[in-house]
């Protein structure tokens, strides 16, 4: 017997198929039926008329590992629709964390940090433990990262692992996805996973498939001036190990790099017939991260606190000023990254006193100040280090525009779980994602078909996962379901004023509860922590 039913509803049903009108059954968590029903005796009945009904929808790009822990019920997320998250992306998990290396595992990556338990766990398992214990209004699954790896074993060593510490990596590789982490992430562009080689990426690639993954999700090494080579280097590691690789955020950094997308995307639909290959992208062209990426590798190894002691010397500092300043073309074609400060603005910065930093891009904070901009970054990592947060503008609309029309593309957001109390300016992407893609790429652009916007919200991420019972709207599948109104779902959440909530989502299920509606969390927690299986089944 159903206990509730939504009728006469416009059913997206997710595959791309063609959107049609139809009442939903929904019983024990589950969609019972599909179809005109004539009644359901006992149910709640919720009038569908006027909106579209379609499955929750899945962000394969997340940090919510750093963050669900802290905010279980995932505002930021549920109200935009989103009822399963995949966290541990760009090589960032707060797992494994051995005691002897959990502080530079903190330092790492607390731009990401929303105020974790750290020493609660130091497995993936203690972790997903942990994260099972939370009364989460979403799922969540999480990748491990091949950072967090790295640093468990040979902490910001530059070198090359060596055998033994390489076989340790693959066993803490094995070890997190025979926990359930469904894959294994890189972020290439940060160090000290930038010093990893192909050979090493391959190796614990192929440790996490034996483990039974479903993916290799990667930052690549350069989005900009190296793009080409990094997109190959994705490449080889899903050659060589067997391993679907997911391109993370796919984008091109810097004005001059733009028309490289012809011969990106070529290249991608080339290699798709050797490798399982796709990619996703969140839909505005700036991007989010550490200010510590403009730093040198060098300068970072040894970690954040290695980094902070340099920036004391003055003669070190001297250093890496004038490499940051001379933006030499080798040293950004090796990695590098482009310091243009008036793309970079500060979203996050510990401290009060420079509390009106947060908004200004370091060019008009230099400018205020009368010093380089340079200096004010330096300054910045010097006091605050790994904490300070940016956004960085630099991409293209219209190949955000190419990307996104690709069929292999999905919707994600590279977000964080997020309240207006964490206040700072965070990148809107967090509130915002998939209600923009239907608002204002679909609705008011035409970029996309609202039918091929849903399967890339949905059955494509969860294929990506090889979630069997997610991503479409059909009898036996969990009824992780969005109510919304595809003519005024609108993203509100802007660089300027970034904690506002979506307009036009009416209602969110997970596994048949009511967990958003009209504007607001009931309070209900059914989510739960979807962890892989050896099979290869997400449960």
């Amino acid at each position: 017997m159903a206990s509730l039913l939504i009728a006469g509803a416009l059913v997206i049903d997710g595959t791309g198929a063609p959107a049609y009108r139809a009442d939903v059954a929904v019983a024990e968590g589950l969609i019972t039926e599909v179809g005109r029903l004539a009644s359901a005796p006992g149910a709640r009945v919720i009038n569908g008329a006027g909106l579209a009904l379609a499955p929750g929808f899945i962000d394969l790009h997340t940090h919510g590992d750093f963050t669900v822990p802290v905010m279980p019920g995932a505002p930021s997320m549920i109200s935009q629709g989103v009822t399963t998250q995949v966290a541990g992306n760009c090589g960032f998990s707060p797992f494994p964390a051995p005691a002897s290396r959990l502080e530079l595992l903190r330092e790492y990556t607390g731009f990401l940090d929303g105020g974790l338990d750290w020493g609660r766990w130091n497995s993936a398992s203690e972790y997903l433990a942990m994260l099972a214990e939370l009364p989460l209004a979403g799922n969540i699954a999480v990748q491990v990262g091949h950072g967090a790896v790295r640093i468990a074993v040979q902490g910001f060593d530059a070198g090359a692992p060596s055998d033994r510490q390489l076989e340790e990596m693959r066993r803490l590789v094995a070890e997190a996805v025979e926990a359930g982490a469904v894959g294994i992430s890189s972020g290439l562009t940060y160090a000290p996973a930038s010093n990893a080689a192909v050979a090493e990426l391959v190796a614990l690639a192929r440790a996490a498939r034996s483990a039974g993954a479903r993916l290799y999700s990667t930052h690549i090494r350069n989005e900009a001036i190296r793009i080409g080579p990094a997109i190959e280097e994705a490449i080889q590691v899903g050659l060589r190990s067997g391993l679907p690789v997911q391109i993370s955020h796919l984008k091109i950094m810097g004005r001059d790099n733009w028309p490289e997308i012809s011969d990106v995307l070529s290249r991608l639909d080339a290699a798709a017939t050797e490798v399982d290959l796709a990619m996703d992208q969140y839909p505005y062209v700036a991007g989010s991260t550490s200010l510590a990426i403009v730093v040198p590798s060098w300068a970072m190894e040894g970690g954040i606190t290695r980094l902070q002691r340099r920036l004391a010397d003055p003669v070190v500092r001297e250093r890496i000023h004038r490499q940051i300043t001379a933006q030499q073309p080798a040293e950004l074609a090796a990695g590098l990254r482009a310091f243009e400060p008036e793309n970079i603005v500060l979203a996050e910065v510990p401290g009060g006193d420079v509390a009106n930093y947060v908004g200004s891009s370091l060019r008009e904070i230099a400018e205020r100040d009368g010093v380089d901009p340079v200096t004010i970054a330096l300054d910045l990592l010097r006091r605050w280090g790994g904490d300070v947060l940016t956004i960085v503008h630099g991409q293209s609309e219209d190949n955000l525009r190419r990307i996104m029309r690709h069929p292999r593309t999905a919707i994600a957001s590279d977000g964080w779980t997020l309240g207006p109390a964490a206040g700072g300016k965070p990148h809107p992407r967090n509130y915002g994602t998939f209600p923009r893609v239907l608002g204002r790429y679909v609705r008011e652009a035409g970029v996309l078909s609202l039918e091929e916007a849903v399967r890339k919200m949905t059955s494509l991420p969860a294929r990506r996962l090889n979630l069997r019972d997610r991503g479409a709207v059909q009898a036996g599948n969990v009824a992780d379901l969005v109510l919304f109104s595809p003519d005024t779902i609108t993203d509100n959440a802007t660089f300027d004023d970034p904690h506002r909530f979506c307009s036009g989502i009416e209602m969110v299920l997970v596994a048949g509860q009511v967990v958003y509606e009209h504007g607001e969390p009931t309070g209900a927690r059914p989510g739960r922590v979807l962890r892989q299986r050896k099979e290869g089944v997400v449960r």
